[in-house]
């Protein structure tokens, strides 16, 4: 593997030729121990977490110290910041604004297909992602913030470009994006001073925000928080979102079953209605199993240890693979096509597995959950998706699983 953008092609081709299977593999003159075990997974997130830190530092350099990079009580403080809005919000709320974000959203895809486009625009599935998070959580629209979100989609790719760069190659390969990179997010930080300087509305969780800032002893800075916020917020949801949009298109039959589902529930009842809708449900389990929007997790082990047949030694690389995980052929009979009904839970259901495990899991997985299945009925209630070209996907990793070239789905009206 000469690139890192070619880490999910390879991490597919795996899931085929070693399924099931822990791997070693030398990625870059980097030996690293691949886990395609929900077993090993367990171990090494949540079982021995303790015992393997984060291996996060291409993150950092990126986007700044936050939840996502820290360990110890550093991750405490910062989870704290946020864990107690992203478990307790409001249901309800998020339903609405998924189901009114989802419409703007799918009017502009049909708009797109009517002039021709033969693929989905990843920037319209972005911005409605984070147009609902944004509401949602800081109280004020997107746009009235002033932030680019292109720069902080180049900053995410600049940035995961530094996963598989051995020390000391990173101008070799990316000579660039280096010069880039320094001057992206100096531009993104001084944006971001919008929420800061008191010109919006402050919500409950942006003033807890500003409160850890100000203290010293958090070691906390707000611009560097927001950008993990919005970055990670939005794009992990936006590539579900597509994925999901290429699934429907996939698999036609299945869509109709949806739609006719989801026409049958009242707009109005909103998110207690959506709850009784479990085969919608199931389909954003099973992209997310398919095609998890964060396919890999990275660890260091701090001491010797045993995963299966691999001995470990103190130091050793390891890579979580949620694609080898999802695709394993001992969990399911067909682990490479979307499931049928009654859809196969358990361990490895995506909407278990792509979130992570043990402490660590990610914090958003509840309000990614709800906003999927608001602005996807509101897909369903309002256009049909179809495929322009049946091959199959190449994959371009940005942080987060992307398709190569865009998916190749047109969007038209249900009449």
């Amino acid at each position: 593997m000469n690139q890192p953008s070619d880490i999910c092609n390879r991490l597919y081709a795996l899931a085929r030729e070693r399924n099931g299977q822990d791997v070693m593999l030398d990625i870059n003159g980097v030996p690293m121990l691949v886990l395609q075990r929900h077993e090993s997974a367990d171990h090494v997130l949540r079982t021995h977490a303790a015992h393997y830190r984060k291996d996060m530092a291409w993150f950092r350099q990126a986007l700044g110290a936050s939840r996502f990079c820290e360990e110890g009580e550093a991750w405490r403080i910062r989870r704290r910041i946020t864990h107690e809005h992203f478990t307790h919000f409001d249901r309800e709320h998020t339903c609405a604004l998924a189901g009114q974000h989802g419409a703007h959203a799918v009017q502009r895809l049909l708009a797109d297909s009517a002039k021709g486009a033969q693929t989905i625009d990843d920037h319209v599935l972005r911005t409605m992602t984070v147009s609902i998070l944004v509401e949602n959580f800081l109280g004020i629209p997107f746009q009235d913030t002033g932030i680019d979100l292109a720069l902080i989609s180049e900053l995410m790719e600049y940035g995961s470009a530094y996963s598989f760069v051995p020390p000391g190659r990173t101008e070799a390969y990316y000579a660039q994006g280096l010069r880039r990179l320094p001057g992206l997010r100096r531009e993104i930080l001084q944006q971001m001073r919008v929420l800061r300087d008191g010109s919006l509305p402050t919500s409950p969780m942006l003033a807890d925000m500003l409160r850890a800032d100000v203290d010293p002893a958090n070691d906390i800075v707000l611009e560097h928080e927001l950008v993990t916020f919005l970055a990670a917020g939005a794009e992990s949801s936006a590539s579900t979102a597509g994925w999901a949009c290429y699934l429907l298109a996939r698999y036609p039959e299945v869509q109709e079953r949806l739609r006719d589902q989801v026409m049958q529930l009242n707009p109005a009842d909103g998110w207690n209605a959506l709850t009784q809708c479990t085969p919608l449900e199931d389909f954003i389990s099973e992209a997310l199993r398919l095609f998890p929007p964060s396919p890999i997790i990275s660890r260091q082990a701090t001491q010797a240890d045993r995963i299966g047949i691999h001995h470990v030694d103190s130091g050793q690389n390891l890579l979580i693979s949620f694609i080898g995980i999802g695709h394993d052929a001992h969990m399911r009979d067909d682990p490479w096509t979307l499931a049928g009904t009654p859809v196969v839970r358990g361990p490895t259901a995506g909407n278990r597995m792509a979130f992570s495990i043990g402490p660590r899991i990610c914090g958003g997985k509840l309000f990614a959950l709800v906003e999927l299945m608001g602005a996807l009925a509101a897909f369903l209630r309002h256009a049909r998706f179809e495929l322009t070209c049946d091959s199959p996907p190449r994959f371009h990793w940005k942080a987060q699983l992307l398709r190569e070239g865009g998916h190749p789905v047109r969007v038209t009206p249900l009449h």
